[in-house]
């Protein structure tokens, strides 16, 4: 049952080549959408969020047998995503870059994933719910970032 995590790795790698490379603009539409927090939207917050993304999927998939709650929660992450790019999408009535793998692949594996391990007996419903939170607090860790910049940067000024 690893395999699905392993999927989401590669799906993973696939959604930041989307979002920066092709068709990219991912940097550029975060800006818009993020205001006073637009200015540190920049190659650091790039690579340390997307960096610390791609080490949780791998944890995700190298843990799936010995930790399935954990694993399930970056499945989490992942569908989760999915769909704050379809929200991005619908807020801006433009293209957010991201959209597509995080449709036809997040969305996909994300559940795949929880229905295998919830079939398996490897997590409970409660059990699931509590890793679909967990992904949404992971989700969280990019405007967490951008606040702390902003508020760091503020107090530096005082």
């Amino acid at each position: 049952m690893s395999w699905v995590f392993y999927a989401l790795l590669g799906a993973a790698a696939l959604h930041v080549v989307e979002e920066y490379t092709f068709p990219g603009g991912f940097p550029d539409f975060m800006r818009k959408m993020t205001g006073r927090f637009a200015a540190y939207v920049d190659t650091r917050f790039a690579v340390i969020i997307n960096g610390l993304f791609l080490v949780l999927c791998l944890a995700g998939a190298l843990l799936s047998g010995r930790a399935p709650l954990f694993s399930l929660s970056v499945a989490g992450l992942c569908g989760l995503n999915g769909l704050s790019h379809l929200a991005a999408t619908l807020r801006a009535r433009r293209y957010a870059p991201g959209l597509a793998s995080g449709l036809l692949l997040y969305l996909p594996l994300a559940v795949a994933a929880y229905a295998l391990y919830l079939r398996a007996g490897l997590a409970t419903v409660p059990q699931a719910a509590g890793t679909i939170l967990a992904g949404l607090a992971f989700q969280a860790a990019p405007l967490v970032y951008l606040g702390l910049a902003y508020g760091l940067k503020r107090v530096n000024y005082k």
